[in-house]
């Protein structure tokens, strides 16, 4: 059986930048949505990352959306069942996920269901 790799790229984090952490629920993931919103000539790094969902979905993260999908697939598939669905994962100290140079991060779904969202990270913008 084949393997996919996922795009996943885990660097030294810039020190020049803005941390931001957000909490966010939805009943329904499944149109892709945003965690952190896009900056044009910037990166987003995800530093660390909560799901929790009472659904039994399989969830996708990563940058930019594409016709409500996830353009570029950095963690994901995950799947949940409804009985255990919790997910996290945490970069090294000073390390984070880069995103895609101006794309949003973000989440998606195969279905509906109640699933909240814990993220931290830093967004940096690109030298002139």
């Amino acid at each position: 059986m084949a393997i996919t790799p996922n795009t996943i790229n885990v660097q030294d984090l810039p020190t020049a930048g803005a941390d931001w952490n957000v909490s966010l629920y939805s009943a329904d993931l499944s149109g892709c949505e945003e965690i952190k919103a896009a900056v044009a000539r910037a990166n987003i790094y995800l530093t660390r990352i909560q799901i929790r969902t009472a659904t039994a979905l399989t969830l996708t993260i990563g940058s930019g959306e594409t016709t409500g999908a996830v353009t570029t697939i950095h963690l994901g598939p995950i799947p949940f069942d409804a009985a255990s669905g919790f997910f996290a994962i945490s970069f090294p100290d000073k390390k984070g996920m880069k995103c895609t140079e101006g794309l949003a991060l973000v989440i998606d779904a195969d279905g509906a269901g109640a699933t909240w969202v814990y993220a931290e990270g830093r967004t940096c913008k690109l030298l002139p």
